[in-house]
């Protein structure tokens, strides 16, 4: 067979993974079987049922808090990727910023923007089939993220002229420090099944995004002036303590809780205990994926991300 011309002179590993892997270009639309039976969320990923009180309420209460949970991980998704990650991939694009990244990158950012509105059709697709079968499901609050309250209150901190390398930096760290042990959870027995197929999908897709992201993330720290590694140096271990905090979980918690018990004192009294003790610290798994992702990129070794280290007392 003759070979396409654009193969010869244009080798772009990473579309051509992804014109074969993608979700959008090789799954079907996502349905929930809702003759299926199994929760929508993964017990041991909800730390309300650590509570036996609230363990004690019955099966009917634990159903509807996972499936509040699920709703929130849906509209997390919905936030995170068009606020965060499509916006960093568009100033790839189009911006022009003191790093100026080849071609290949741009095109294989478009399939990154492509990806992450695909999961917002498909995460607000099943919003939708999830409201037209449980009409009755009281709506909660959902408080921004503390990824996107992470990005915003650095760059509140940074000179307007390193917000948009920072936003690309930030989104990065996300993209490449998931919480890998999710999938895992997602996979167990008790999980519906549609919701399993449709996590194994996403996250077929964040695997490629891994590596994407990685290579962005060397290659723009590689490529910053000196000033800019400082500026954003500086306040990298501030950013990542924020990102990874839990004030968003615990604030949704003590709504739903509210919601169900009726009970304001008391719900902020369970979730306080529930969280009693947790902290931020270098042995936890996620900022472990943190700390490998900084060393296999050698961005270990700046010396201005270690000096923000060091000042919080953590050893890269």
């Amino acid at each position: 067979m003759r070979q396409n011309p654009i193969e010869r002179h244009f080798v772009n590993t990473y579309q051509e993974t992804w014109e074969t892997r993608s979700s959008i270009r090789t799954r079907p639309r996502k349905y929930i079987d809702f003759k299926e039976n199994g929760y929508f969320f993964p017990e041991k990923k909800q730390p309300l049922l650590l509570n036996q009180e609230i363990v004690n309420l019955g099966e009917k209460i634990k159903e509807e808090i996972l499936l509040q949970t699920f709703y929130k991980y849906l509209n997390d998704i919905i936030n995170l990727e068009i606020k965060l990650i499509n916006s960093a991939c568009t100033r790839v694009i189009y911006s022009d910023l003191v790093v100026k990244y080849p071609e290949a990158i741009k095109l294989n950012a478009c399939t990154i923007i492509i990806d992450e509105y695909y999961h917002v059709y498909v995460a607000k697709d099943m919003l939708l089939q999830l409201d037209q079968h449980y009409p009755d499901l009281k709506k909660v609050d959902y408080p921004v993220s503390d990824a996107y309250h992470a990005v915003t209150l650095i760059k509140g901190q940074l000179d307007k002229k390193y917000h948009e390398i920072f936003e690309i930096i930030a989104v990065c760290i996300f993209e490449t420090t998931l919480v890998r042990e999710l999938v895992e959870f997602f996979n167990s027995d008790d999980i519906h099944p549609s919701i399993r197929y449709y996590i194994n999908d996403h996250m077929n897709d964040e695997s490629k995004h891994y590596g994407f992201f990685f290579d962005l993330l060397s290659y723009t720290w590689q490529k910053m002036p000196d000033d800019y590694k400082k500026s954003i140096g500086e306040h990298f271990s501030d950013f990542i303590k924020l990102y990874l905090n839990i004030n968003s979980e615990k604030k949704f918690n003590k709504d739903l809780l509210n919601d169900i018990l009726k009970d304001e004192k008391k719900s902020i009294s369970i979730v306080e205990d529930i969280y009693k003790g947790f902290d931020i610290t270098p042995d936890i798994p996620i900022v472990k994926n943190v700390f490998n992702v900084l060393k296999k990129s050698s961005l270990d070794k700046d010396k201005y991300i270690k000096e923000s280290f060091k000042k919080i007392e953590w050893n890269l």
